[in-house]
């Protein structure tokens, strides 16, 4: 039925393109210039287009395709489109891309009734499609629906949407819960015994190519930062017959704004997932480890996931040291005295120079801090090494400064941050949190730098800090 009634109307599409192009043989390539000055609009979506599926796939312009076909292929896709409301006694949308090929042509739109026949046609097919490959439906065609909804939030004033300056633009938020969508439909669908013996058929092509994506086992290491639509779209890659999926992480060092926030959120992401916590402290002196509770009473973070250290630790260590007032090379050369002296204490004991490195605030300060610090390090033979975009670069032995975003993971046996006033600037909502994983990542020793004095926010450490060591 369907394939007649697509005869009928490409018959009658031909013959009114044919029409155009008998009166004036340019009209196509006039018609391309006009079309290159159209930008892309909002109204463009017309209900009902999307199921112009096996006629969209003909018009599809390949880069092969002349100004003049593509040409014809839009007033193609604008008759249909313009026919199907005039069959329906609707309009088109006032700034539609269709609206303003409609005011161009002018006198060279077609009849009336010539449209409302056509219409009766397109409607009637795309009645019929609904029902053709249900499951394409279900599955292919979310973003069309996404975009139907998000035009009815942005007409309606729902949900707060706020109107992009593109009406193609989506936002990284909008398009994981696309692909979760998608995701999970797909695994709902190969779960039905009417495709599941029937995968490897060119029907299910699309479902196939999913299903080859499907995983064993996913493994997510700093689940934290990443949001819950981002994890149930890793939990929805595991292989529906196994459903293995593990997640570690923990919340007080989440470092980004839409990261999981809450246990209770692992729920919404599936509920076969089952939260088991560990707080033994492996590494960490009593003193860094209690510096780090005081913070995280003071960033009123997770309390239930502070870690403890194991009874039988002796590892006292020593207080954290702030420099504060410091500016340009007076930064480095606070950084190198207080390296001097835990190369002194270090050597004192017939130990090798331990795992140092210095944070901070941003990419930039990466070269330039490295650069100033080996000058000051070159008396004692040291070197620091700039590990742009976190790579860990240069010998065992060397100094290692990266900017702080690319921290979490590593471990050292002494730690520095630089700068900690200027990312409590720029990082109002965060910054806590980055000093947090900052501490965590050092075994002994724990360096602050303040080019001004210690913000307010973090006054009550004060007495938990030293001058030197």
């Amino acid at each position: 039925m369907i394939k007649s009634s697509r005869a009928t109307t490409d018959k009658l599409i031909q013959q009114q393109g044919n029409l155009l192009h008998n009166r004036n043989k340019a009209v196509f390539g006039e018609m391309a210039t006009f079309l290159e000055s159209l930008g892309q609009n909002d109204d463009d979506d017309e209900d009902g287009a999307e199921f112009d599926d096996d006629a969209t796939e003909d018009m599809t312009p390949t880069p092969t395709h002349t100004a003049e076909l593509r040409a014809f292929q839009a007033y193609k896709k604008f008759l249909q489109s313009y026919a199907r409301t005039r069959y329906r006694n609707s309009n088109l949308g006032k700034t539609s891309r269709a609206t303003q090929i409609r005011d161009w042509l002018g006198d060279r739109v077609p009849s009336d009734e010539w449209l409302k026949t056509l219409g009766r046609e397109m409607s009637f097919q795309n009645a019929l499609r609904r029902f053709r490959d249900a499951w394409k439906r279900y599955l292919l065609d979310v973003p069309a629906s996404y975009r139907a909804f998000r035009r009815d939030c942005l007409a309606f004033d729902r949900y707060g949407y706020q109107r992009p300056e593109q009406p193609s633009h989506i936002d990284e938020t909008e398009l994981d819960a696309i692909l979760l969508l998608m995701l999970r439909s797909a695994r709902e669908l190969i779960r039905q015994d009417f495709i599941k013996r029937h995968l490897d058929e060119p029907r299910f092509t699309e479902l196939a190519r999913i299903s080859s994506q499907f995983l064993q086992q996913v493994l997510v290491d700093e689940a934290t930062d990443f949001s819950t639509l981002q994890l149930a779209c890793m939990e929805s890659l595991t292989d529906p017959a196994i459903e293995s999926f593990f997640a570690c992480g923990d919340f007080n060092q989440r470092i980004t704004g839409n990261g999981l926030k809450h246990i209770d959120q692992l729920e919404w992401i599936s509920p076969r997932l089952k939260p088991h916590r560990i707080n033994t402290v492996y590494r960490q002196s009593r003193l860094l480890n209690s510096f780090a509770i005081k913070l995280l009473g003071l960033m009123d973070g997770d309390t239930e996931a502070v870690g403890r250290l194991p009874e039988h630790s002796s590892h006292e260590g020593v207080k954290p040291v702030l420099g504060e007032n410091l500016e340009g090379e007076e930064v480095v050369t606070w950084v190198a005295e207080r390296i001097f002296e835990i190369e002194d204490q270090i050597r004192a004991k017939g130990e090798a120079v331990p795992t140092i490195a210095i944070l901070v605030t941003s990419e930039a300060h990466v070269k330039p801090v490295a650069q100033a610090l080996t000058d000051k390090l070159e008396s004692r033979s040291l070197r620091a090494t700039p590990c742009v975009d976190g790579q860990s670069l240069g010998n065992e032995s060397d100094i290692r400064v990266f900017d702080v975003q690319h921290i979490k993971g590593l471990e050292f046996e002494a730690v520095f941050f630089i700068g900690l006033d200027e990312l409590v600037r720029a990082k109002p909502a965060l910054f806590e949190r980055f000093l947090y994983v900052g501490a965590t990542r050092a075994a002994t020793y724990l360096g602050l730098v303040c080019h001004q004095e210690l913000p307010p926010a973090l006054v009550s450490l004060r007495p938990a800090l030293a001058e030197r060591w």
